[in-house]
C-alpha cells in the first residue's frame, strides 16, 4: 500500500510537470512577462561582463551586485505573482483582466519585496561562493561578441565542477521554495512570514510530490538545452559557427531560461492550489485522493473551494 502511495505521489509531480506544458502551448503569452525579464538579466551580465568598472572598495562591489541580483529576484517573483493573479481569473470562472491582475500584484509588492530580498539573499551567498572557488580567473577583460555573449548567458564560460552542480541544485532549491511561497500572497492574502511558513509546511506534508516536481523540471530543463550542449561541442571542437547561428543561439537561452522559470513556478503553483483543494477537504489521507487541478478543464476550482468551505 506504502509503495502504491509513493508511485502515486511521483505519478502526481508528472501530471503537473505535463499541465504546465499543456497549458503554455495554448497560452504562450503567460511566457512573455519571464522572457521580457531574461532580457533585463542578460543586459544586467553582460554589462558587468564586458563594461563594468569595479569600485576600488569590496563592499561596494558586493552592494552593487547583490543589488541587481535583488532587482532581479523581485522583478521575477512580481511576473510570477502576475501568473498567479492570471490563475485565479482563470480558476475562478473570472473574465481574464490584465488591470486587475497588475493592481493586485502591486497591492502585495511589499510582501514580494520581502520575499525576493530572503531569496536575493541566498542567491548573492551561493554565487560568492561559486565565485570563491571558480578555478579560472581571466586576465583581461574579454571583448564583446556574439560567440562570447552566447557561452556567457548559457554560463559556459566557466569549466563545470561538482560543487558548481551542487550550487546549482541548491539555489534551484531555494528558488523553487520560495517559488511555492508567492500562490499564499497572491491567493490568500497572507504576510510573507505566513507565506514562507505554509511552503515549508507544503514541502514537508507532500514532500514526495515536491520531490517529484524538482527532480521533473529539471530533467525537463536538461532535455531542453540539450541542443545548446550540441552546438557548444561544435564550437569548442574548431567548428566555425556563422554569427546568424551565434543569435539564434542566443534566443534560445532566453527561451530555456524562461521556460525553467515557468515550468518551475507553474509546477509548484498547482501543487499549491492541489493542497488548497486537500487541505479544504478535510486534509486526510494522501494528496491523490483530492482531484487534481486542471487550468485546461471547465472546473473553477477556487469556486469548488468556496463551496466545500461554505463562504
Amino acid at each position: 500500500m506504502a509503495e502504491k502511495s509513493f508511485k502515486g505521489e511521483l505519478s502526481g509531480g508528472w501530471q503537473l510537470l505535463k499541465d504546465s506544458f499543456y497549458f503554455i502551448v495554448k497560452k504562450p503569452i503567460f511566457l512573455l512577462p519571464i522572457f521580457l525579464l531574461w532580457i533585463v538579466d542578460a543586459v544586467g551580465v553582460l554589462y558587468f561582463r564586458y563594461w563594468w568598472e569595479p569600485p576600488t572598495q569590496i563592499n561596494l562591489i558586493f552592494l552593487t551586485i547583490f543589488l541587481f541580483i535583488l532587482l532581479l529576484s523581485y522583478f521575477i517573483s512580481l511576473a510570477n505573482v502576475l501568473m498567479l493573479e492570471f490563475i485565479q481569473q482563470i480558476e475562478s470562472a473570472e473574465k481574464i483582466s490584465l488591470a486587475k491582475a497588475v493592481t493586485e500584484t502591486l497591492k502585495n509588492s511589499w510582501k514580494i519585496l520581502f520575499i525576493s530580498f530572503l531569496w536575493a539573499v541566498m542567491w548573492f551567498i551561493l554565487l560568492v561562493i561559486e565565485v570563491l572557488t571558480s578555478r579560472k580567473r581571466e586576465s583581461e577583460r574579454p571583448k564583446p561578441s556574439l560567440r562570447d555573449v552566447a557561452k556567457t548567458l548559457a554560463g559556459v564560460n566557466s569549466p563545470l565542477s561538482w560543487l558548481d552542480l551542487g550550487l546549482a541544485l541548491i539555489g534551484k532549491l531555494v528558488r523553487m521554495t520560495i517559488f511555492l511561497s508567492l500562490p499564499a500572497i497572491a491567493w490568500e492574502s497572507k504576510g510573507p512570514i505566513s507565506s514562507l511558513k505554509k511552503s515549508f509546511q507544503i514541502i514537508k506534508t507532500h514532500f514526495t510530490h515536491l520531490l517529484s516536481v524538482y527532480s521533473l523540471t529539471l530533467v525537463a530543463t536538461f532535455i531542453i538545452v540539450l541542443p545548446l550542449a550540441f552546438i557548444f561541442t561544435l564550437d569548442e571542437g574548431g567548428v566555425e559557427i556563422p554569427n546568424v547561428l551565434w543569435t539564434i543561439v542566443i534566443i534560445y537561452i532566453g527561451i530555456a531560461w524562461s521556460l525553467q522559470i515557468y515550468l518551475e513556478q507553474m509546477t509548484v503553483g498547482m501543487l499549491y492550489l492541489w493542497h488548497l483543494k486537500w487541505e479544504k477537504s478535510g486534509g486526510k489521507g494522501s494528496l491523490s485522493s483530492v482531484p487534481k487541478p486542471d487550468l485546461l478543464d471547465n472546473i473553477s476550482e477556487f469556486k469548488e473551494i468556496k463551496k466545500i468551505t461554505g463562504v
